[in-house]
């Protein structure tokens, strides 16, 4: 099967590197822990990805190579397996059907029995079915059940079934059903009961306090949550406003882990602290993406109006789109550029990797994603690496929102950090080794001054 893998992939080379300006790869010492730690996650998600499963064309049974789910310590039935009626039975035929991990018994349950159907090893792990009739053979497999024998939330088990020459596998996936977390927008089903709108603040109270006055002037019954780890913290006032005190500097990420955490609502809006709602920032029409059952998006993002002009970003440069390669047991992440691709439910809408920080996102997606405590006095693209795989992400030309910047000199002063090369060279330290990366593209200048510092 492994075989049937590599020839599924487009790119056999094992090797990948990344263009200037290159971060990485780590010192020895560290990039064995890497190695240590890549091995376990890598066991773990080949343990749960979907397995390939060849169908002979020319077999005589008929099967469900996959599909099959059962509860922990319950039963299901295999459905689906059938010899061939049209196969000459001029001798006795032996089916095994044996779990290839043990993990469940294997039974046939009571059905028409002849004397000239055996049946040996039922209700255990090797079951063996022989007679010299086509319609007791295919009466006893219609017949077959699986009893899941051990406890886990997710396992994989495989009937191995054999008849002459014949090989069949069939796929057993066992696994405790997810309960499910839903949101109640409640009995007047609009925005408020939807969307709560969260913005972390430090030292810019100014702006805090505009962005709050912006918000209930046009969704006054909007609940507000504020994350502040300023210095000398001052009262916010609001309409269902809630002012969350952090520790001085306790961080960026460790403010955005707060207020998601203390989210109630489906989704959830983030803004900078420096940004004011407009007429333009119509919140429902991103709650009209998020709901589409067809676009599937889990986090949509707007536009900014920034010094008189209406942009996707703040830099031309920003990274929008991006490349993870893997090679050697580690991976390279690099700035892709490819072609603009738009929704067809939402032609305004482009597909992206990474956004600004005005968006809005399903609670639940991002809560799984999480934000890299790591990260306290700059952050935000490093989701976006994480949430790759995890999260549809668009930008949609339809929800604008002013900036207005107005940083404090201690903002300033604490915020930036072009003379904390040690600062800096930890954050790069920490996304090579989380993300396993050999070496990445620089998508922060920042990062640059790093460079000499990691091995």
């Amino acid at each position: 099967m492994n075989d049937l893998k590599e020839k599924m992939e487009f790119d056999q080379s094992r090797k990948c590197s990344c263009p200037e300006p290159v971060i990485g790869p780590l010192d020895m010492n560290n990039r064995q822990r890497q190695k240590r730690e890549y091995l376990e996650w890598e066991r773990q998600e080949n343990k749960m990805a979907e397995p390939i499963t060849l169908c002979s064309a020319m077999s005589p049974i008929r099967y469900l190579g996959s599909g099959i789910t059962v509860e922990p310590l319950h039963v299901v039935r295999l459905v689906g397996i059938e010899v061939d009626s049209t196969l000459q039975m001029n001798k006795e035929v032996r089916v095994t059907l044996t779990s290839r991990h043990s993990l469940g018994h294997i039974y046939i349950e009571l059905c028409k029995i002849t004397d000239s159907l055996h049946i040996e090893g039922n209700k255990s792990g090797h079951v063996s079915i022989q007679t010299g009739n086509m319609d007791d053979m295919n009466s006893a497999l219609s017949h077959l059940i699986y009893n899941s024998k051990y406890h886990h939330i997710r396992q994989r088990d495989y009937i191995d079934v054999s008849m002459h020459n014949f090989h069949i596998v069939i796929n057993i996936l066992i696994q405790r059903s997810h309960v499910p977390r839903l949101y109640d927008p409640g009995p007047y089903n609009d925005i408020s009961g939807k969307v709560t709108v969260v913005s972390k603040t430090f030292e810019r109270y100014e702006c805090v306090k505009r962005l709050i006055s912006s918000v209930n002037t046009f969704y006054p019954n909007v609940t507000i949550l504020v994350a502040d780890d300023s210095r000398e913290k001052q009262k916010l006032d609001g309409n269902n406003l809630k002012h969350f005190l952090m520790p001085f500097l306790e961080g960026y990420n460790a403010g955005k882990n707060l207020l998601v955490s203390q989210v109630r609502t489906k989704y959830f809006l983030w803004v900078d602290d420096d940004f004011v709602f407009t007429n333009d920032t119509i919140l429902e029409r991103f709650v009209e993406k998020l709901e589409s059952s067809t676009a599937e998006l889990d986090l949509v993002a707007g536009l900014i109006l920034h010094h008189g002009n209406v942009v996707e970003d703040f830099s031309e440069k920003a990274w929008t789109d991006v490349a993870y390669a893997r090679g050697n047991g580690s991976g390279c992440l690099i700035r892709r550029r490819t072609p603009v691709v738009t929704l067809k439910e939402f032609p305004n809408c482009k597909l992206k990797d990474m956004v600004i920080n005005f968006f809005m996102a399903k609670t639940e997606a991002v809560r799984k994603v999480g934000f890299d405590l790591t990260f306290e006095r700059f952050a935000h693209r490093e989701f976006f690496v994480d949430a790759l795989g995890f999260l549809r992400i668009a930008q949609c030309d339809d929800v604008i929102i002013l900036h207005r910047r107005e940083n404090s000199h201690r903002y300033s002063v604490t915020r930036y950090m072009k003379r904390d090369r040690q600062g800096v060279t930890r954050y790069a330290k920490r996304i090579l080794f989380k993300n396993n990366l050999q070496c990445f593209q620089s998508w922060e200048k920042i990062f640059v001054q790093a460079k000499n510092n990691i091995k």
